[in-house]
């Protein structure tokens, strides 16, 4: 914890970057210095490509997004191909600013919570190698999964499951796509409620890194650890402890936030010299999760303090 205090102190001095000053939702009047630091994309369990991405944050006028898919930086690296990434990895995209971003699940006793890790290295082998392991268990899950589903009376083949995700990072909402195909259930929520949800019939555990081995990974790999939406979470007695893992930011602004959970983690943040992270979560149009892009996230001078952290991060 000391060494990023450190750094949090040097480059935000005694004044926290965060401030009150977003837009209510869909409200896309004036946002040209706002930013969604979360989007998936069809890399992992996104409905829009990353390049969709892209063109309907311009549509927005968003300034900078990030696209955090889960296990995964193929969709980030889809558009440094397609632009050119510059320094911390950012491509300039059409005018709209792309960081490099992903999300991994962690496991803390009954805790599930999720990890952002904002400006990786995607040339950072120890973390590639990790991702693919991670999506390699995902994948033994899927195959666990449909064999459970078929002693259910409901096969599924795993070929059509791995069609729907379009990406290589594979997971449950690809499968329940399939099982509303077959018309076992009516919803992809239905089809976790009822089978695919912790403790339902169908569901099968897989791989999952604690919070600490999280974050030392993305700190490794030269990126900032954030909290994902700690309210989803129930266990805000743990962020003492993910600060003496290291943890740099929390993802204040989520559409699963109302206000007063967006008060009381802006107020931990500031307690414990935290950045603020913001974004939408953003799925897909007919995704039970998050919602639309430029929903919820940050205004830009947030992230210049990000960058200004990541920087220090690679200057060590």
């Amino acid at each position: 914890m000391g060494s990023n205090q450190s750094q949090l102190d040097q480059i935000c001095g005694k004044v926290f970057p965060a401030r009150e000053a977003f837009r209510p939702r869909n409200d896309y009047s004036d946002c040209r210095d706002f930013c969604d630091l979360h989007i998936h994309t069809t890399a992992s369990d996104g409905q829009l490509t990353p390049h969709e991405v892209v063109s309907h944050s311009l549509a927005v006028g968003l300034r900078a997004i990030s696209v955090c898919d889960h296990d995964t930086l193929s969709g980030y690296l889809e558009l440094a191909i397609a632009y050119s990434a510059g320094g911390l990895g950012i491509v300039n995209a059409n005018d709209v600013e792309v960081i490099p971003g992903i999300e991994i699940s962690s496991h803390w006793g009954r805790w599930e919570l999720h990890i952002l890790g904002y400006f990786i290295d995607p040339e950072n082998r120890q973390f590639t190698e990790l991702l693919a392991t991670l999506r390699q268990s995902r994948l033994q899950r899927v195959e666990v999964i449909a064999e459970k589903l078929a002693s259910l009376g409901m096969p599924v083949e795993v070929s059509r499951i791995l069609e729907l995700s379009r990406g290589d990072s594979v997971g449950r909402p690809h499968i329940a796509e399939a099982m509303v195909e077959k018309g076992y259930t009516s919803s992809v929520k239905e089809a976790f409620g009822l089978y695919l949800g912790i403790g339902r019939p169908a569901y099968a555990g897989r791989l999952h890194l604690s919070p600490a081995q999280a974050i030392e990974a993305i700190q490794a790999a030269k990126g900032l650890a954030v909290w994902a939406h700690p309210g989803t979470t129930g266990g805000d007695w743990l962020l003492n402890e993910l600060v003496e893992c290291g943890l740099q930011g929390i993802e204040v602004y989520h559409p699963e936030h109302n206000c007063a959970l967006r008060q009381k983690y802006l107020n931990m943040a500031r307690k414990n010299r935290l950045i603020v992270t913001g974004g939408s979560d953003f799925h897909g149009a007919s995704s039970s999760e998050g919602a639309m892009i430029g929903d919820s996230g940050i205004p830009y001078e947030n992230v210049e303090t990000m960058k200004r952290l990541a920087a220090t991060a690679i200057g060590k």
